[in-house]
């Protein structure tokens, strides 16, 4: 039985994918797939790497007469899964095949369980990095079942945000079960993925259609950001404008929600904001008192800044769009403080169950390699059954 496929959508970027499979494959399991949605230019090497690879556990779909947006890249891929949950990266990120023991061992605790992710990690690769770099991750090794009401508030409430709603399920570094994507497809517009943002287009569906949620505490992926990727425009101001551009003119859906007059281009809280408001617009959802916990979301991406100068410029952004939205009221609300400090050493060591260290611990040179490493600080996955029967 295939019990996971994981989903890496790719276009020009072969060689971080191939690192990626090359990883996944090492595994001795049998019970996941792999499917490379290959949107790239030039078909030959991703196609040379499957028939060298040789092994059963790799698929491929070539690229199509024309190059596809990322939306429609993904879209093709869930009908071609074989297997009973899917899950997507990047190709520069890295994925577990062990995920598959976790929901082999959460299925029998919850047996309706039908969306599962995990704790975050996060591997900037070393072409991306301008200077020391600082990564944390979580310790814990719960499984923590998460209600329904508290996804919602969450996700369209902004509960809980810094620069983004802390909700984690989807079916972006999330698994869901193959009935759950079919039926999302049926409820909405018949496709999988609508918003060109399709990770958080992702999380809305989820947290709506879903029946169980499970979080493990213990990470099972890595997020990787490399120099070519649309995360390391969230690092540089100019790459992040850039990178958007190309995006709009490769995207084939609307980006902007009606009537929501924060520029998509001030940052990540923004470019959500639109993903949820153009959903709940789609579907005729109509909710009040989210705007309070969006505009302190929009406060904690300005404070993400360590430029100074580029702070002021965000926050005065940030601050007239606001105003333009919601008025002065509004505007009150909006309170960024500069909060960094050039002089004060980055912390390192355990705290409120995260262990801060260096990204550059093992020279670690691809998000795969820099999973190997923290593998082994974690929770061993083969324990989880036998520390829930315990």
């Amino acid at each position: 039985m295939t019990r996971l496929t994981i989903c890496i959508p790719t276009r020009n970027r072969q060689a971080y994918a191939m690192d990626a499979v090359r990883h996944m494959l090492a595994s001795p399991r049998d019970d996941f797939e792999i499917l490379l949605g290959d949107n790239s230019d030039d078909a030959a090497p991703l196609a040379d790497f499957v028939a060298e690879a040789g092994d059963p556990r790799l698929r491929l779909l070539p690229p199509e007469a024309k190059p596809l947006s990322l939306r429609s890249n993904w879209e093709r891929m869930p009908p071609h899964a074989r297997g009973e949950w899917v899950s997507f990266i990047g190709d520069d990120d890295y994925l577990d095949p062990e995920l598959c023991e976790a929901l082999r061992v959460t299925s029998l605790r919850v047996p309706h369980v039908d969306a599962f992710t995990w704790g975050r990690s996060f591997f900037v690769w070393p072409d991306a990095r301008t200077g020391r770099e600082i990564t944390k991750i979580p310790t814990g090794s719960h499984l923590i079942h998460m209600e329904k009401k508290d996804l919602m508030r969450k996700m369209f409430f902004w509960e809980d945000a810094k620069d983004r709603p802390a909700c984690p399920f989807g079916v972006y570094h999330g698994a869901l079960k193959k009935d759950l994507m079919e039926r999302i497809r049926d409820a909405f517009s018949d496709r999988y993925f609508e918003h060109p943002n399709v990770d958080y287009d992702s999380i809305c569906k989820t947290v709506m259609m879903s029946d169980a949620c499970i979080y493990w505490e213990r990470p099972l992926s890595v997020f990787g950001s490399c120099k070519a990727s649309n995360s390391a425009g969230l690092r540089d101001d100019q790459l992040g404008k850039e990178r958007l551009r190309t995006f709009r003119e490769e995207n084939d859906g609307e980006m902007e929600a009606r009537d929501f007059p924060i520029p998509i281009d001030l940052g990540i809280t923004a470019s959500v904001a639109h993903t949820i408001e153009w959903f709940k617009q789609r579907y005729g959802i109509e909710l009040n008192g989210w705007e309070e916990g969006f505009i302190k979301a929009c406060a904690g991406n300005c404070e993400t800044e360590s430029d100074r100068t580029r702070f002021e410029e965000k926050k005065a952004a940030y601050g007239a769009a606001i105003k333009a939205w919601g008025g002065e009221k509004a505007q009150k609300l909006f309170a960024p403080v500069y909060r960094y400090r050039a002089d004060v050493p980055r912390f390192m060591g355990h705290a409120e169950g995260h262990l801060n260290f260096d990204m550059g611990i093992g020279d670690a040179r691809t998000a795969a390699e820099f999973y190997k490493i923290i593998d082994g600080m974690l929770f061993p996955v083969r324990l989880l059954e036998s520390r829930l029967a315990a």
